[in-house]
């Protein structure tokens, strides 16, 4: 299943299987198919790639007009299908891949995993179990957390995180492939202008990111960024960030409109680090100490986000998201194709690549 990505009072996807998430998959599948279904049954007719999809008072309707409100919605469902289905896929490929194993080894599944990825995974420090609360925004003066217990499910992660090691080295002997087709993205149109921008402007490939400073699922794509960064360079990539601070993150708008302050000085990106490093800490006080450490003029930073110069330009930010039907955060346009949720940095990788090549 793909990252999960925050969508604020809509919901958030979740990788967590259980009843519900079984019912929505139903559910969206359904809608996909009959969606898709519409398009099949009328490719018969007039249309080719476009196919008419209703008629109304001897006049047609095509595809493309009734579904370009809501095409990026559309993808969307698409999307949770397929994502769907490659994990029923892959649940199933990898336990056929144990089952072979063991028969060779004469061993049953779980005596085989033992065997293979057992033993010792090494001790959870405590530095480790600070890392994973900062990064969830959590902290061990919450009296609801015991240290104990973050300790147990970092040691399981380690473990399962061996197993899954195991697994793909079966993958990789078995030469597995999938044979599904991942759903195309809808061309969008970004704009770009005015809006804080990393690399050079004739760069081959632009992403266009939109993002909340209080979505912790926006946290998780700062360091996949800097890594396309380093490995693309600012001649292949430029990175373009976009405000959409949703309704349920109170702080996120106060972050944004201070985030473009810290533009006017040319340190939107060192600020923007700072935003996510301390997503728990965006009160005013925050915002402006963020300033102060990266040697802003706190006179001209103060009078920039108490006037609340750059409002007009968050609230266009989101008005856009909103028109393109991007409803969650973190959303990526790379060359005009949508990707959604905190991915890894594989499928930035596979569609960075594809666009490099025309």
């Amino acid at each position: 299943m793909s990252e999960p990505m925050d969508k604020g009072t809509v919901g958030r996807k979740s990788g967590a299987p259980n009843a519900i998430a079984m019912y929505a998959a139903c559910a969206v599948g359904g809608l996909v198919l009959g969606v898709l279904g519409a398009l099949v049954a009328s490719k018969g007719g007039a249309g080719g790639a476009d196919p008419m999809v209703a008629e109304y008072g001897g006049k047609s309707v095509k595809a493309s007009d009734a579904f370009g409100p809501v095409k990026t919605r559309i993808f969307d469902l698409e999307e949770e299908l397929f994502r769907t289905k490659e994990q029923a896929i892959n649940d199933f490929v990898e336990q056929r891949l144990l089952e072979a194993e063991g028969k060779k080894q004469n061993l049953p599944t779980e005596q085989l995993l033992e065997k293979e990825t057992g033993g010792p995974v090494g001790d959870v420090v405590d530095k480790e179990i600070e890392d994973f609360l900062t990064a969830k925004g959590l902290s061990l003066n919450d009296p609801r957390i015991r240290k104990d217990d973050v300790r147990d499910y970092l040691k399981y992660r380690k473990r399962y995180e061996k197993r899954q090691g195991y697994v793909a080295k079966l993958r990789e002997s078995a030469k597995v492939k999938l044979l599904i087709a991942e759903p195309e993205s809808p061309k969008l149109t970004v704009t770009v202008d005015g809006y804080p921008t990393w690399g050079n402007a004739s760069a081959k490939v632009t992403i266009v990111e939109f993002s909340d400073y209080q979505c912790p699922f926006c946290s998780r794509a700062v360091p996949i960024l800097d890594r396309i960064k380093k490995e693309y360079g600012p001649d292949k990539v430029k990175i373009v960030f976009r405000d959409m601070p949703l309704p349920s993150h109170n702080r996120a708008q106060p972050a944004s409109l201070a985030a473009h302050c810290a533009n006017e000085h040319g340190k939107f990106w060192e600020y923007h680090d700072k935003l996510f490093e301390n997503q728990t800490k965006l009160e005013d006080a925050d915002l402006k100490q963020y300033a102060k450490d990266l040697s802003i003029d706190a006179t001209k930073f103060t009078e920039c986000y108490e006037s609340k110069r750059h409002q007009a330009a968050v609230e266009k930010s989101k008005r856009e998201a909103e028109t393109l039907g991007i409803q969650a955060t973190p959303s990526f346009v790379i060359d005009g194709k949508l990707l959604q949720g905190a991915q890894p940095f594989e499928r930035f990788k596979e569609k960075i690549d594809r666009a490099l090549r025309g």
